[in-house]
């Protein structure tokens, strides 16, 4: 699988040096009741509220390794005092699945953004506008939790599937280019949705096909097309 390395590619390319790195160990996070509910009244800050920036996007490779760790861009957790702009990406290196069933199984890593739910937050995503808002509690900060426990939580939460061999979580709150960072979470989504069609064994006239422009520009698309065309 590597129609999403050129993007992972891209996103490291804009981001600046890293300010924190924090390499992977058991986190003292607890996962809590998958309803669970974050009251405003209970609530230190939102990171991704009040119309801040906001992002999240997740890109797998079969060809790229990752260190398992967490990187942070901009302020920890006890740093911040109001409603901040949010950014999280997900990179997971994982087997080299087959192509009639890699849709599914990259949809169903997508779930753990929507599983995942450590005591003290509770998080409010959507995949339509990629963005993925993260209530942070008054008992979280009370604890001094940081980004270093929410990301190894939430990396041992993807190292629980089998076919997933290495993550690599980054979180930012402070950015200057969130509008491009936007731009190619957007391609990673359109990559994701033409790699359906052509698994859905939807054959179309590439010239009046919206995503003709991804299929021309992501390494690996057209190949797979036509091979599922002659199929």
């Amino acid at each position: 699988m590597i129609l999403f390395n050129q993007l992972i590619e891209q996103i490291n390319g804009i981001l600046p040096p890293v300010d924190k790195k924090f390499p992977y160990e058991k986190s003292r996070l607890e996962q809590a009741d998958k309803n669970s509910i974050l009251f405003l009244k209970d609530t230190a800050f939102e990171l991704g509220g009040s119309q801040k920036p906001c992002i999240s996007t997740m890109a797998v490779t079969s060809s790229i390794h990752f260190d398992n760790s967490t990187y942070l861009y901009g302020k920890d957790l006890p740093e911040i005092k109001e409603d901040n702009a949010f950014g999280k990406i997900v990179f997971l290196e994982i087997e080299d699945i087959d192509e009639d069933t890699a849709f599914d199984k990259i949809k169903e890593l997508e779930l753990v953004r929507y599983n995942f739910c450590p005591e003290g937050f509770m998080t409010r995503a959507s995949a339509l506008s990629m963005r993925e808002q993260l209530r942070v509690s008054k008992k979280a900060l009370k604890k001094k939790i940081s980004f270093k426990d929410f990301g190894n939580a939430l990396v041992g939460e993807y190292l629980k599937n089998p076919i997933v061999k290495s993550v690599q979580i980054i979180f930012i709150t402070e950015f200057d280019k969130f509008d491009e960072l936007l731009m190619l979470a957007d391609k990673i989504k359109s990559t994701l949705s033409a790699l359906n069609h052509i698994l859905d064994n939807v054959i179309f006239d590439c010239s009046s096909c919206n995503l003709k422009e991804i299929c021309d520009e992501v390494d690996g698309m057209k190949e797979l097309h036509m091979k599922k065309a002659k199929g």
